[in-house]
């Protein structure tokens, strides 16, 4: 009868750390490293009772997908943030957002076609450069992010945002799109409601692979209150 081999107590250890190393998730590995942090501004809109968030991630287009974009692929840059009271849960959001951009080259017209999605509606906007591209997709302004119901008065914010380029999965944006341009449901233009918890876990979370990807924080910042007099349209 042959024994079974004897690997001894440090074996045994080394064993074990090995299959726990195999076991754990990818993801939880990746959650290790630490989220950069960036500048997003939030404004409140003291007319409308709607807060606003703006910010750049030029850096996720890189040299090869600008290249990409200069020989005409389609390509898809998907925004998805979630707001936090600084000092509060962490893992509980105020309130979500979206901000969608689908980009096409039409040979005839010689110029992009960018199909932006974000709360309120869907617009097109064309323009015959990439850096028109990335003016509309890589940057946003006045993001619709919360309403007066979930976003409390005069308390500082945070947002985990996650940026990624052309996800793998369309039935996954699908959704995403049709969260987005949802009724409302409220008093309000704003599209969050009680279901920003569902879309922070099936977006924020887990929207899934794509050729790009890039999360950041930004900082603790007080919203800049907008009243209708100097508010900018």
């Amino acid at each position: 009868m042959t024994r079974p081999p004897h690997f001894g107590w440090r074996g045994g250890v080394r064993w074990l750390s090995l299959v726990l190393l195999l076991l754990l998730p990818a993801a939880a590995r990746a959650q290790a490293k630490p989220v950069p942090t960036r500048d997003v501004m939030f404004e409140w809109d003291a007319e409308a009772k709607l807060l606003y968030l703006s910010t750049t991630f030029r850096d996720v287009i890189d040299p090869e997908l600008q290249a990409k974009l200069s020989r005409g692929l389609p390509t898809t840059i998907v925004l998805t943030a979630a707001i936090f009271r600084a000092g509060g849960s962490a893992t509980t959001p105020l309130s979500t957002t979206a901000h969608t951009c689908r980009v096409t080259w039409h040979v005839w017209e010689e110029a992009y076609r960018v199909e932006i999605t974000r709360p309120g509606g869907s617009q097109v906007r064309w323009t015959t450069t990439v850096e028109g591209v990335l003016r509309r997709c890589a940057e946003v302004r006045r993001l619709v992010a919360g309403t007066a119901q979930q976003i409390p008065a005069n308390a500082p914010l945070w947002c985990a945002a996650k940026v990624q380029v052309n996800p793998l999965s369309p039935e996954v944006m699908q959704k995403l799109k049709l969260w987005v341009l949802r009724p409302s449901g409220t008093a309000t233009a704003a599209p969050s409601d009680a279901l920003f918890s569902t879309f922070t876990g099936l977006f924020l979370q887990r929207v899934g692979e794509a050729e790009r990807e890039l999360k950041f924080n930004s900082r603790p910042l007080l919203p800049t209150v907008v009243r209708p007099s100097t508010e900018q349209k």
